[in-house]
């Protein structure tokens, strides 16, 4: 709180940390709420991509079906069938890749972070 001091000048009262609530505040570690929630949003991206990428070589694949291939169930398909599958993946591995690799580097980079401990105390701000 400011006061003004005798002289004119605005000066600011000393707190007493009586007064002050206990904060808690990490010592060292990181927030593993948020880097749970950072995995999981980057697991979701992760997962999509893959989804996408199949739908699009099961589009390919499923180009000439043969009689009794299903396309939503890979135990029926034939040599050509997974000849097109194949190579859909082939053509799509420059567009997704990179991103599911640089998903993947980072889920691994923070499910690291989670291995360090977190610790917290209490202290008086």
């Amino acid at each position: 709180m400011p006061h003004i001091h005798p002289s004119g000048d605005i000066r600011v009262a000393p707190i007493e940390h009586a007064d002050i609530p206990p904060t808690i505040r990490p010592t060292s570690g990181f927030d593993h709420l948020h880097l749970r929630q950072a995995i999981r949003d980057r697991r979701a991206r992760l997962a999509a991509m893959e989804t996408s990428m199949v739908a699009a070589c099961e589009h390919e694949a499923a180009r000439g079906l043969a009689h009794g291939v299903r396309i939503d169930d890979r135990e029926t398909w034939d040599k050509p069938t997974w000849d097109r599958y194949l190579a859909a993946a082939i053509r799509c591995e420059p567009e997704y890749m990179p991103a599911m690799l640089r998903l993947l580097s980072e889920i691994e980079q923070l499910e690291g972070l989670m291995q360090i401990p977190r610790r917290s105390s209490v202290i008086a701000a």
